[in-house]
């Protein structure tokens, strides 16, 4: 019964998220038609281009169109590119994905592991540079970060470029945008459970009973891990947004560019797919991570 509202709270989540969205674009500034067909278009292919298209009917008809399509699998078709929505979402989302999964995997045990060795060596100079090197990589957002790395490494250095997606080099200073924050949210995150575990009466006994360090360290780390996994999970949000953001910057064409072209160009089914993707993966692994959290640590599952 909880996996089936689980479900369906998802679903809810999702239609509720994409009608919000699908009110708010529409009423926003900027009409799609005008910029299709440019200034010069006369009011009779504005309107007649509009009808085609479906522009004209009431938003609540459209609305229902909208929302039964989607349930059916259908997207829609780009009012500029004039492609399938899906199609799109399909070209775009391997440079998306790829950047992501990169970040996760490397900030996770990457920030774990500053996380850990900074409680083992707690009041010390390691542990208060490494605490201020944190805080002043979460001083900087990613649009402010992603500039200062394209000028250190691609402009003084010149040892990285800038824009593209052809080589892993590409990839390097996009991945390091994300890495850095997210890296650093981990290691504080897991610095602080970490020394929570390590005064628990169960560590004591542990110690009691002759247990080599190492593993006294390895025990904790595991009682961790579900701690460590929710602020993934919960940052999953940040890296989907800061992904597009880094997209946008770093010239890459993934879901951010393809979001940032549809909301200039006001090219609705576009900026509906982007979301309805990008809610979609976040809630799938948001609900993975949950249930391995409860694989790891059997007592969250309440059983």
């Amino acid at each position: 019964m909880s996996k089936l509202k689980s479900i369906l709270y998802s679903l809810f989540t999702i239609v509720l998220g994409v009608s919000i969205l699908f009110f708010i674009i529409r009423l926003s500034p900027g009409d799609p038609i005008e910029r299709i067909l440019g200034p010069e278009a006369s009011l009779e292919d504005i309107n007649h281009y509009r009808t085609q298209l479906g522009l004209d009917r009431p938003m609540l008809a459209q609305y229902i169109s909208f929302i039964t399509s989607v349930f059916r699998g259908d997207l829609g078709t780009s009012l500029f590119k004039k492609k399938d929505v899906f199609d799109l979402l399909k070209v775009h989302m391997q440079p998306t994905l790829v950047l992501a999964l990169l970040s996760v995997f490397i900030s996770a045990p990457l920030g774990t592991l500053l996380g850990v060795f900074a409680a083992l060596k707690k009041s010390t100079a390691v542990d208060s540079i490494l605490r201020v090197v944190t805080l002043l990589a979460l001083a900087f957002p990613i649009f402010s970060l992603a500039p200062i790395l394209v000028l250190v490494f691609s402009i003084k250095m010149n040892l990285l470029p800038v824009s593209e997606w052809t080589s892993w080099k590409h990839i390097i200073l996009p991945v390091l945008t994300l890495v850095i924050p997210l890296s650093s949210i981990v290691s504080r995150v897991s610095r602080n459970k970490f020394l929570e575990e390590k005064d628990g009466p169960w560590v004591q006994v542990l110690h009691a009973k002759g247990m080599a360090n190492r593993d006294v360290v390895i025990r904790i780390i595991k009682v961790t891990l579900p701690t460590i996994l929710n602020i993934v999970a919960i940052q999953l949000s940040v890296v989907l947004a800061g992904t597009m953001v880094t997209e946008t910057i770093y010239d890459i064409p993934g879901m951010g560019l393809l979001l940032f072209e549809a909301i200039s160009n006001r090219d609705y089914p576009v900026v509906q797919g982007v979301i309805i993707y990008s809610t979609i993966v976040y809630m799938s692994v948001f609900y993975f991570i949950d249930y391995l959290n409860k694989f790891i640590d059997p007592r969250l599952s309440g059983e």
